[in-house]
């Protein structure tokens, strides 16, 4: 028997994490946190039989994207599990997590969306480390 994954379900699931959600549409929720490495907007749409995650921007290019960068980002998404780097239509840099929907449950959402965060912040350290780019001076 396969549970049903609707808007509802997880908006109930984000309130029982503590994730404060906004819907946007029918399908799509907003997060916002604030982390040591600055805010982070999360949107998470139900698509068809999947649940996507991402943070936009994550690094906001405007398409003017180096050679290096994509090398980097090809090379982080190599040695991640869950999370992927990839370019929005805009050409800004976003991080996604992509879930199916058949059997997924609270624990599992909750396991993506904590390891999307945590590896938000990881690689935007690292980036600002490489540019030169101080870490905000901003209270958690």
């Amino acid at each position: 028997m396969f549970r049903v994954v609707t808007s509802q379900t997880l908006a109930a699931w984000l309130a029982d994490m503590g994730w404060d959600a906004t819907e946007r549409d029918a399908s799509t929720l907003q997060c916002s946190h604030k982390t040591s490495e600055g805010k982070f907007r999360i949107f998470i749409r139900l698509m068809d039989n999947w649940v996507v995650a991402s943070v936009v921007p994550f690094l906001e290019t405007k398409g003017d994207n180096s050679f290096e960068l994509a090398r980097w980002l090809l090379r982080q998404n190599r040695d991640m599990n869950q999370a992927k780097f990839a370019y929005d239509e805009d050409g800004d840099v976003v991080m996604t997590v992509e879930l199916p929907t058949q059997s997924l449950d609270q624990g599992e959402l909750q396991g993506a969306l904590t390891a999307l965060l945590d590896s938000a912040v990881k690689n935007r350290r690292i980036l600002r480390l490489a540019s030169g780019v101080p870490t905000p001076l901003q209270p958690i």
